[in-house]
């Protein structure tokens, strides 16, 4: 077939041809071909095609239409084309009409892989240090993840790391994942053989496709990874499947004396107890965080303990039950899942969803189970309680996340006072998440075992409402531009001691922009320089979802004019240099080495330098770089700013029906004359001729933090 290139129609026959009227001369996509006498082919125009239906099922209706033009007008070599192409087609349709592997049978085949290697894991444990071994089957486990669902090609990229590092993987664990991964795709180890898969598929029926083949290794190998992350089973010390069994057993009456006992050997053996006597029924088995399986069935008893004259009264349907399984979805499972469809349908902003996957994935370890069904009220209240005992900074350490909730505990104890427990308002919103999981699950169709809300659980508000976020005064922040930065300092590593040298970076021009244009730290942070519209009348920033940051909410998605005070001190001067060396990003030097770390987050190391040195009792004042919006929006009000134009400025919705739906945003002229009455706390600085720091002028990235590595 050479080199030809074809363009391919599938047309679902189901909806749009019936079988009979294809191959009608009579049909509409038949007016105006001719057709030949090589089998599928006909003519349109005068480029020869092929044309067949095939079939993907076993149904009447169960077929679709393939149509691909050959792209010639000689009939010889169309022959010779089309019956290449015919022989294609006939090698696809074992694989057409081959069903695929049903959602309750690799269920069923994921339990039994999850568990036999389950087990296989507890065989090994004893002897084996807990820490190396933790960390091994973490590795191990996300890399036959990846080997899974990629295939041979499979590789740790930028998405793949940002997925490890957001489930708490640390540097050297994602090293680990690498050099896993690498090994598996070139040694094939832990993929199982293919004697196994078909011994698998025919347990269940399932015809021996190659897709079939395919399919259950992927599964295969997705329970072999979800045994491996089950760490907790192995090194946490303890096995709720032994405690669920243990109160199962305390919580069952003593069972009466059967009305007929069997005789066998002089000796009385009591008949099966029935499905509702059953002790141990429906006792849970947790496997993994991603699964949760509950097993019912009787007890198995081992045959050579009787003789062989006894006989068993066991129920008819007994062998059957003992193996029906019901698969619950995990809680993050569930979150997860539901976090991806309110960000893709705009109900979440940014960011809601790791909040909301993080505080599962705590909730489980605290409750030690992921299962929906068996949380309970009092596990909320007790995590409240939790949450008074944990370091205030617990969650920024990649270690948190596969720490014990023991020793974050005991890690808290060493602290001081002021640096355990959450804030009354940070519980608040752990609180308001909470609920949101509840309901999460209850929607889903796996609600809690039972849950009377978080009302009473959310510290209660004390005081007025605008007292809740502390704002800088016109003379603190004046006082803050005070700071060599703006004035004149040492050098571009001295920034903070005076001299002569201004440079025009992250640091001279952020805390300006949030003052002057009322915007979110991320929103500057993350600004293009394709959003600076310095070509009209009247430049302004144009704040948009980006490759860089996304917005907190639709109403963040706006334009603000650039205030002149930012003019005059030579802001778009500064953009223009930037253009001119070849940047896309306003402060490239706040791109970090790892891509998914805000740069918002880059900057505020620098913040709090500059906080700390001009103004010293900030930070205990609870006043934050946040606090210069505030402070934008405080000033505009105190000027008499009606305050659907100030939200239009600051991007917050507009509740009122009036000011909100049937209105359009506020003219860019209209904003600059509410945001022209701020107060010029930078009336006293000096322009100077634009320089830019050396990182940015030599285009280079911004080295990576140094590597923490345990005592």
């Amino acid at each position: 077939m050479g080199t030809l290139s074809y363009r391919i129609v599938v047309t679902d026959c189901r909806t749009q041809l019936s079988p009979g009227k294809a191959d009608d001369p009579a049909h509409p996509l038949q007016k105006g071909f001719s057709m030949t006498a090589i089998q599928h082919v006909f003519k349109r125009g005068s480029v020869y095609w092929w044309r067949r239906r095939l079939p993907i099922g076993t149904g009447r209706c169960d077929w679709v239409r393939l149509e691909l033009s050959l792209n010639t007008k000689e009939r010889d070599l169309a022959k010779r084309i089309a019956s290449e192409v015919t022989l294609a087609s006939d090698r696809l349709l074992p694989a057409l009409k081959a069903k695929m592997i049903s959602t309750e049978d690799a269920r069923r085949i994921l339990i039994e892989v999850a568990r036999s290697h389950s087990d296989y894991l507890d065989s090994i444990a004893p002897g084996r240090d807990a820490r190396k071994a933790r960390r091994s089957e973490t590795a191990s486990a996300w890399a036959i993840r990846l080997y899974a669902a990629q295939g041979d090609n499979a590789a740790v990229g930028p998405i793949e790391e940002r997925e490890l590092r957001a489930a708490g993987l640390d540097d050297d664990l994602v090293g680990d994942v690498r050099t896993s991964l690498e090994f598996y795709r070139t040694s094939g180890f832990g993929r199982p053989g293919r004697k196994k898969l078909e011994s698998i598929l025919k347990q269940h029926g399932i015809p021996l496709a190659d897709v079939h083949f395919r399919q259950a290794e992927a599964i295969y190998m997705r329970g072999m990874a979800a045994a491996l992350l089950n760490t907790e089973r192995r090194w946490s010390g303890v096995r709720e499947d032994d405690l669920a069994l243990v109160q199962a057993a305390l919580a069952t009456p003593v069972l009466p004396e059967p009305r007929a006992a069997q005789q066998t050997a002089g000796r009385t053996l009591p008949s099966s107890p029935t499905s509702a006597q059953r002790p141990f029924d429906a006792i849970p088995s947790v496997l993994g965080s991603g699964h949760a399986i509950a097993q019912t069935g009787t007890i198995e008893r081992n045959p050579s303990s009787f003789d062989e004259d006894e006989e068993l009264d066991f129920d008819e349907d007994d062998e059957n039950d003992a193996r029906e399984v019901e698969v619950t979805p995990g809680l993050v499972e569930i979150v997860t899942q539901a976090a991806a469809e309110k960000i893709k349908t705009e109900d979440w902003s940014s960011g809601m969803d790791k909040q909301h996957i993080g505080i599962a994935k705590l909730f489980v370890r605290f409750v030690g189970h992921d299962q929906p069904g068996r949380m309970r009220q009092a596990d909320i209240a007790r995590f409240k309680t939790l949450l008074f005992k944990l370091p205030k900074n617990h969650g920024k350490s990649p270690r948190d996340h596969t720490a014990s909730i023991d020793e974050l505990v005991a890690r808290a104890q060493a602290l001081p006072p002021e640096k355990v427990g959450l804030s009354p308002a940070t519980l608040g919103r752990y609180m308001t998440q909470m609920s949101n999981i509840v309901n999460i699950c209850k929607h889903a169709g796996y609600p809690f075992g039972n849950y009377e809300g978080v009302a009473g659980l959310r510290p209660k508000k004390k005081g007025d409402a605008r007292d809740e976020r502390a704002r800088f005064s016109t003379d603190e922040v004046t006082t803050l531009f005070g700071l060599p930065v703006w004035n004149g300092s040492a050098g571009e590593g001295k920034w903070l001691d005076i001299g002569e040298a201004v440079f025009h970076d992250a640091k001279y021009w952020l805390p300006l922009m949030a003052i002057y244009n009322g915007a979110r730290r991320e929103e500057n942070c993350g600004l293009l320089l394709s959003e600076i519209d310095d070509d009209g009348e009247l430049p302004c920033f144009r704040m948009e979802y980006n490759w860089v940051r996304k917005l907190k909410n639709v109403q963040s998605k706006r334009c603000i004019p650039i205030h002149p005070e930012l003019v005059r001190l030579g802001f778009l001067e500064y953009v223009a240099a930037l253009r001119n060396s070849g940047h896309q990003l306003l402060f490239p030097e706040l791109r970090a080495a790892n891509a998914v770390t805000p740069m918002g987050d880059v900057f505020d190391d620098s913040w709090q330098k500059m906080r700390a040195a001009a103004l010293p009792n900030a930070k205990e004042e609870g006043k934050v770089f946040h606090s210069l919006r505030h402070w934008c929006n405080n000033e505009m009000k105190q000027e008499g700013v009606l305050p659907e134009i100030r939200k239009d400025i600051l991007g917050h919705a507009n509740a009122d029906m009036n000011e909100g739906r049937y209105t359009d945003p506020a003219r860019l002229q209209v904003m600059a004359q509410a945001l022209s009455v701020l107060p010029l706390p930078t009336a006293g600085l000096s322009p100077h001729p634009i320089r830019l720091i050396e990182q940015v002028v030599n285009h280079e990235a911004r080295p990576s933090r140094p590597r923490k590595r345990d005592n």
